[in-house]
Parts: C-alpha cells; structure tokens; sequence
C-alpha cells in the first residue's frame, strides 16, 4: 500500500485549501483501512518559501509543535493530530519506541512523531499533567523545511478514513490561516517572580551534597532552580518562542503547545543524539563561562573556561560516560581530541564531539536508555545522583532536561531538554541547573544559573 502522495507542482500558499480540499473528500471512496490499520498516509505539496513560525502563530487551534534543527538545515511546525503516543507512569523505552516503528513505513520517509519525555520515571506534578510521562504527535498538517525545499504536509491515520472523519478534517483545513504575515505582541509585563529553592534553600541544597568532613558526597551532581515569573496577561507560546529564537541562534528551538497558554518550550545548545541508519552522533556539553562584554573580555573568559580545572572536570565525567556509552551501543567510535569552546549568546560552554557506527540490531530505544541522562544533566554516579536530586530539589523536572525531539522512519534527533520553560496561563516556570562537582561553590553555581536563563529574561524586559 503506497502511503506517501507527493507532487513536484510548487503550490502558492493561497491555492493550497483549493488544491488539498478535493483529496481528502475523496478519501473515503478510494481507500480502506483494511490491511494496513497502523499506517499513515500522507500527502506533501511543494509550496513557496513560507515562515513556519509565523504560520504556527497566526492558527487558532489549541495544539501547536515547533521544532528548528540547531544547524537550520530542517524546521516544521505542525497543528492538529494525526496520530498520538502518550503515556503515564513509568516509561518503557522499548514500547514506546516499537510503537512509533510499526508505523512508519520506508516509502513515507518524511513522517515523523514529534515530542519528548519526562526526566525520571517519578509521577507528574499536576503542573505538568498535560505532557504526561511522554507524548509523541504527528500533526495533522505541518509545514517543513529541509535545506531550500519547503513544503506543506498533510497526514491521516488510514483507520481514520471515513466519511464522518473526513467531513470534521475538511473543516480544519477549512480554518487553516494561510496569511504570510502576524504582528508579534510585545511580551507581557512581569509582575512578581519567585525562585525553587530561594537563594538560602540553594545555599542548604548546596550543603546537603557535602559530608561532615566538606567534601562531596557524588563525583558530579546537577542541581537545578525552578524560577516562576507571574505576567499582567496570559503568554502566547508562538510568540515567546520567535522571541526567544530571535536571541539564541546556535541552539535547537521546540515548542510543545497542548492548548492556547499550556506548553513547553525552550532554546537547548545540547543534542542528546542524532542517529541517520546506523550513524549516530552526539556530544558532551558541560563546562560554562559568561560570554565578555568586549571582544577582549570574550577572550580572556575563554581562556579562563579552558585552563578552569573546575570546568574541566566537570566536562571530563560527561565525556567518559558517554564513551562507555557509545562503546556498548557502537562497532567503532570517533572523537574529538580535546574539548573546544562554543560561544553562545550569554554563554560559552566545553564541548566534545561524538561519532558512531551502531552494532547491528542497536534500536533508539537503546540508545536513548543508554545515553539519557548524561552526567551534564544528571551527575555520576547516575542512580546515586538521580535519588539526590528527586530528594533535594523543591519541584518537579517533568520534561525539563528530559529528551525532546523527532523520531523518523530511518532517522532521530533529540536534544535535551534544558534551558527551557512551562507555559501556563499567565505563569512561566524556568528551569536551569549547574553541575557541582569539587571545586564548586554555591555563589557561583547560582550565578551561572542565573546567566542560563538570562535570555529569557532580556526577551521579558524586551522595550
């Protein structure tokens, strides 16, 4: 069964109601869903260049998915949903990712379940019941770019295919906004702010990975700092994230809309991994420094990052758990030499590189239980780690410094979740964290929180 309609006509934006209405009605007549019930079928229309995010802003629906490659080679923004994986509870890798491999299909290779998970495997705080454990979507419609080739998407689970179905999805498309232009409000006004923990609970959280003696009790340990910002008015994601990607070039940028105020997005500088058939490729991120005001200043705290013994040995536990890592999950691994520097606005970090070629029968489920979390957002040792940061932070990570990202026929990309916030209503919850390992201080992890979210916060005082 083909599940993949494609045509090589470049399409202007207001003819394409006009061009994709007639092949949905006639779905119902052409196509039975038996046989092939866990499929897709899709259909793809070349159209004229288009901003995604501006698309994604102006439709008034309440579920909405943004998702811009670091590099900027691909970007798409989807509403409505064609299929839907969600869960509760503990997450079981395998299930969830065999799930999203029966369907997907080698002839539909552009299909793909976009969405991320939680953290841990601890139960949702209700702040973040509308994510759940984990939550993979193919929208409805989605516009996508990969290089200069943009097109217009839409998708239909086959066992969907009926006259009444079809009828309600005639009406979406229907209420799709094909205008090529939005206004962006400015960002609504902060009206209180409060931090979780507040500077003297960070002081005792810092205190409870020391033993008697001052020294610390984990290898490396990431403790992170929820700040909740209250606004005069409600927070529209679309418009916060071009905002917020207007300052943090370099970075992958996703945005999970469940309804008009509720979402979680974020400008991540970290890749969990990124697999193309049996090629995978990932990082250790670990290591910060403020960026200098001067270009002067910028070198010297450059070099200060390199020669920083702190800094180093926080990045080196990050560096060999992923080799351990990638030395189970791979035939033969490529890496970096030594770690260089990657500026970004607000902040430098180390970073070293990671190449692969994964051993036969090697699955995405695998790689993500082996991988995730990495001592940059976890600590080491991992399980020693994970249950002092579930005892010690005054909050729930849910999806923050969980895996975001796409998963494909052939293919997968995830970034991590940091650098990140929940969107509800008129509340944005920011989540950063800092690696503590010896050498840390309390007053510099949390200024180095501090400047993690300060891209956030410029895009807040944005005049």
């Amino acid at each position: 069964m083909i599940t993949l309609f494609r045509t090589d006509q470049i399409y202007e934006l207001d003819q394409i109601k006009d061009v994709l209405a007639p092949h949905i009605r006639s779905l119902p007549a052409r196509i039975a869903s038996v046989g092939v019930p866990l499929k897709i079928l899709r259909y793809e229309f070349p159209c004229a260049p288009v901003d995604i995010l501006t698309w994604l802003h102006n439709q008034h629906v309440p579920y909405k998915i943004y998702w811009g490659s670091r590099a900027g080679g691909f970007e798409m923004g989807g509403i409505g949903v064609a299929d839907v994986l969600e869960g509760k509870g503990s997450v079981d890798y395998a299930e969830v990712f065999a799930y999203m491999e029966d369907r997907l299909s080698a002839d539909n290779p552009d299909i793909r379940y976009y969405g991320g998970m939680r953290f841990d495997h601890s139960p949702a705080n209700p702040d973040w019941a509308a994510f759940g454990s984990y939550r993979f979507v193919v929208p409805r419609f989605e516009f996508f770019k990969t290089g200069a080739r943009t097109s217009l998407a839409f998708n239909i689970a086959f066992k969907d295919i009926s006259p009444e179905n079809i009828d309600a999805i005639v009406r979406e498309l229907d209420a799709v906004d094909f205008s090529p232009r939005t206004t962006y409000r400015r960002p609504p006004k902060v009206t209180a702010r409060r931090d979780y923990p507040d500077r003297r609970g960070w002081e005792s959280a810092f205190a409870k990975v020391k033993n008697s003696d001052g020294k610390f009790w984990y290898e490396k340990i990431v403790l992170a700092r929820k700040s909740v910002f209250n606004f005069d008015v409600y927070i529209n994601p679309s418009a916060l994230l071009k905002h917020l990607k207007d300052k943090t070039p370099q970075c992958f940028h996703f945005c999970f809309q469940t309804d008009k105020t509720t979402a979680f997005l974020g400008a991540s500088p970290e890749r969990l991994y990124k697999r193309t058939g049996d090629k995978i490729e990932t990082e250790a991120v670990a290591g910060t420094s403020p960026r200098g005001v001067t270009r002067e200043g910028d070198v010297v705290l450059e070099k200060e990052l390199l020669s920083c013994s702190k800094n180093a040995l926080e990045h080196r536990y990050v560096v060999d758990a992923i080799r351990e890592a990638l030395d189970e999950l791979c035939t033969d691994v490529r890496a970096d030499t030594k770690a260089r520097p990657v500026k970004l606005e607000g902040g430098q970090h180390l970073v070293t590189n990671f190449e692969g070629t994964l051993r036969p029968g090697v699955c995405d489920d695998e790689i993500v239980g082996r991988l995730h979390p990495t001592p940059a957002v976890a600590g080491c040792p991992k399980e020693e780690a994970m249950a002092a940061i579930k005892e010690i932070e005054p909050f729930d990570r849910g999806w923050y410094a969980g895996p975001v990202g796409y998963v494909g026929y052939d293919a997968a990309e995830f970034a991590v979740g940091i650098r990140s916030a929940l969107v509800n209503h008129d509340k944005l919850s920011l989540y950063a964290g800092a690696g503590i390992v010896e050498g840390s201080t309390a007053e510099r992890e949390w200024k180095e929180i501090e400047t993690k979210i300060g891209n956030f916060i410029e895009v807040f005082n944005k005049k």
